[in-house]
């Protein structure tokens, strides 16, 4: 009897790439609109942040493609960093006073993003 592994085991490894694309995507349009759109020098540094993680993000999805080394560990990490570089944007921007809807936007969609992405790395198979 042989082994066979089954199309949806295989779904979260193929999907990595993209996530990270997507999330990259996200990040850096919320992190660009703060940094170019503000008036506020607090909420731009939180945006430079933002674009940071977006670079790193973007990393992340050519770390993760098919052919490398340790998908899986290099998409945890660079979850882990867009974790904590999502948390220090909203922590940047609540340095005044701003409405909860921007602090939970700022600090929401990185950490969602890197939520996603963390759950698809340990989803993944080699």
């Amino acid at each position: 009897m042989t082994a066979t592994t089954t199309t949806s085991a295989r779904w979260p490894r193929a999907l990595l790439p993209w996530s990270w694309l997507a999330s990259a995507a996200a990040v850096g349009g919320l992190g660009y609109l703060l940094f170019a759109v503000s008036d506020w020098p607090h909420e731009r540094t939180a945006g430079g942040l933002l674009l940071g993680v977006a670079v790193i993000g973007l990393v992340a999805s050519a770390r993760t493609r098919r052919d490398a080394a340790d998908p899986r560990r290099s998409s945890l990490v660079a979850s882990a960093i867009g974790a904590v570089g999502g948390l220090a944007a909203a922590l940047v921007a609540a340095a005044r006073p701003a409405g909860a809807g921007d602090l939970w936007l700022v600090g929401g969609v990185p950490l969602a993003c890197a939520g996603l992405t963390a759950l698809l790395a340990l989803g993944a198979r080699r």
